[in-house]
């Protein structure tokens, strides 16, 4: 089925509060959407950002931002007063800001909220297990100042397996249970309205977890620690196109062996409680299914590292006979071994083809089942990556694209026309080359920590708008 979509971080949409919600922007996003025959909106993850703002190095992979609150919402409920605006027209998100902004206005409405009271509420409980292990790490990472799970005291570094006494915190457990009540309940809100305007949400679950997070404190025995609780081995792959000393992301490795004893439970429920979340789910970094890269901790680079065989096959069997209702979708960018293609189209898997790094390799795959980009949220824009090329691969693309002179919009709507016209069931294209922003839109450089990498944010959608009318008929043009 041919189809296409937009990839906008929710984050990047315009709020009255500095980062883009739940709230009537995102519906507005949505109507313009539909109107503009665009099917598919792929995120990046919603949950809690971690350092230097990534979504990939989170304290919990299921629990939502709190960020992302709708505080509308809440006002409508009468739980707070009218909240008052906050960066509205930044072009940037001020995540630290604005999370002590709302968490303000959540714990007012905390006060007097009778949602704890509801049969909803014990349902969501009953149906989230991880809810209560998050509140609890939660509140103790907040007893221990933010420090790492693993330089707790030992008794709170081992409470997820004790007889901890959690009693005197009740209520501040309560109080986190609460919000992601809220923020998952403003989710399937936001969901439902989105799937009755024909448009599908495309998730994305990271392959690592934090090595501060719920995930490793609760479930220590599934990962390869030290006996202190810092990572033994941590992941990251080897030199490449982005980085000459290769990437060391810092998050620990999977102890399979013992996975293997649990019937890999960690990652069976890891995926199906993403596949009820969203209609199409991107698993980051599909190969590590097949192959992993493990560094040893005590390198300060990913240059020494050592290559292992994953159970990937074992656990999408497990997968495929429970039939889950949202489509996975494979991250498989990079230098890939044979066998992790081989896994991907065992499973029927569509994998990911970016213009960005295949439009002057004449071996790249080319095919139906498959997800054509103009870039991701890793790739410069498509008017920055243009204005990087040297001489010689300009005029190779002007020569393929057909361009009667350089500009900016010439170049991005024939990257976008190009993805659209090829054989891909699926064309996807992130919301910076749709508007043909430069650089300073970028979503994030790989292998950079800084607070400017995954900021970026619409002031409003006038620009966005403005290429919308051109854009649909570009989607008629070529049937998706």
């Amino acid at each position: 089925m041919r189809t296409n979509g937009i990839l906008c971080a929710l984050s990047s949409l315009p709020s009255n509060y500095g980062v883009g919600s739940f709230g009537d922007k995102a519906k507005e996003f949505i109507k313009l959407l539909k109107d503009s025959k665009i099917k598919i909106w792929q995120m990046l993850p919603i949950n809690p950002l971690g350092d230097f703002n990534s979504p990939y190095q989170s304290l919990c992979g299921n629990a939502i931002d709190s960020v992302y609150i709708d505080l509308d919402d809440l006002y409508s409920e009468h739980l707070i007063p009218r909240p008052k605006k906050l960066n509205v027209d930044a072009t940037k998100c001020d995540f630290i800001t604005v999370r002590e902004f709302k968490n303000d206005y959540l714990k007012r409405a905390f006060k007097v909220q009778k949602d704890t009271e509801s049969k909803e509420f014990k349902d969501f409980l009953q149906g989230c297990a991880w809810v209560v292990d998050y509140a609890r790490f939660m509140v103790l990472v907040n007893k221990n100042h933010n420090k790492p799970w693993y330089q707790w005291k030992n008794k709170e570094k081992l409470a997820c397996y004790n007889n901890f006494d959690f009693s005197k915190y009740e209520k501040k457990i309560l109080f986190y249970e609460w919000v992601q009540f809220k923020l998952y309940t403003q989710f399937f809100k936001l969901k439902s309205f989105a799937n009755e305007n024909g448009i599908l949400l495309m998730g994305d679950i990271p392959f690592y977890v934090g090595g501060n997070s719920v995930e490793v404190w609760s479930n220590q025995d599934n990962f390869q620690l030290q006996e202190n609780g810092e990572a033994d081995f941590i992941a990251g792959c080897p030199p490449d196109g982005f980085t000459t000393t290769g990437q060391r992301w810092g998050n620990p490795i999977y102890d399979w062996d013992f996975m293997k004893q649990e019937n890999y439970a960690f990652w069976i429920n890891r995926i199906t409680d993403m596949t009820k979340l969203y209609d199409l789910v991107r698993i980051d970094h599909f190969r590590a299914f097949d192959t992993y890269y493990s560094i040893p901790h005590t390198c300060p680079t990913a240059e020494i590292g050592y290559w292992h065989q994953a159970p990937g096959r074992t656990i999408f069997n497990m997968l495929k006979d429970m039939k889950l209702n949202a489509e996975i979708v494979a991250e498989d960018l990079g230098d890939l071994f044979p066998s992790v293609l081989e896994l991907r189209d065992e499973f029927n898997l569509k994998g990911m083809n970016v213009i960005q790094f295949t439009i002057f390799n004449p071996l790249q795959e080319n095919k139906e089942q498959q997800i054509i980009y103009t870039g991701t949220h890793d790739n410069e824009t498509v008017v920055g990556w243009y204005k990087h090329l040297n001489k010689v691969q300009k005029e190779q693309l002007n020569i393929l694209f057909d361009l009667k002179g350089i500009s900016s919009k010439a170049v991005k709507d024939k990257f976008i026309e190009f993805a659209f016209k090829g054989k891909a069931d699926y064309a996807i294209v992130p919301i910076q080359d749709i508007i043909g922003l430069d650089n300073k839109s970028r979503m994030n450089q790989p292998g950079t920590a800084n607070n400017i990498n995954w900021t970026f944010k619409l002031k409003d959608f006038k620009d966005f708008k403005k290429e919308l009318g051109n854009h649909t008929k570009l989607i008629e043009k070529t049937n998706r």
